[in-house]
């Protein structure tokens, strides 16, 4: 049997339902780690929508601005004729202990509609992964990002 390289090694399966079920199980694999690594795994994203506002575009976005900085050290990309920007992660770590684990966030802001304002809000969370060395997604604190929504709400005049 010359497939998949298992010709002479002594792993071969020894009949042919055996070797099915050999090449269901290295499929199934092969599936599962496709899957959590092209984002069928729980996402480290929250989405927010705010609702419609009254206030001018320029007056809004430039208060939609103010607001993140209030959370967010800085913000590394703005594009007011398009409608977005982005924060830079900010990091922090969980409990006080060293080896608890280190989380970052950051905030996008998209704008879905310039006449009535309204402003759609990505907050993006992950935590930093001792096993794998490197950062994986994480859920996003709701309560912060529900802060935020509440202050740019007052700024807007909802």
């Amino acid at each position: 049997m010359v497939v998949l390289g298992l010709a002479h090694s002594k792993h071969a399966p020894s009949s042919p339902n055996t070797f099915v079920y050999f090449c269901i199980l290295k499929i199934a694999i092969c599936m599962v780690l496709l899957f959590s690594l092209f984002g069928c795994v729980k996402s480290g994203t929250t989405r927010l929508s705010l609702p419609d506002s009254p206030v001018a575009y320029d007056q809004a976005w430039k208060s939609s601005l103010e607001a993140s900085l209030l959370y967010y050290d800085r913000i590394v990309i703005s594009d007011k004729k398009s409608g977005y920007f982005q924060t830079s992660w900010q990091t922090h770590q969980v409990g006080v202990l060293i080896g608890n684990p280190v989380k970052r966030s950051r905030l996008i802001g998209r704008v879905a509609s310039r006449d009535p304002f309204r402003l759609d809000l990505d907050m993006q969370q992950e935590a930093f992964s001792l096993e794998l060395g490197h950062w994986v997604a994480d859920p996003p604190d709701k309560k912060r990002l529900n802060e935020l929504k509440d202050r740019l709400q007052a700024r807007l005049r909802f």
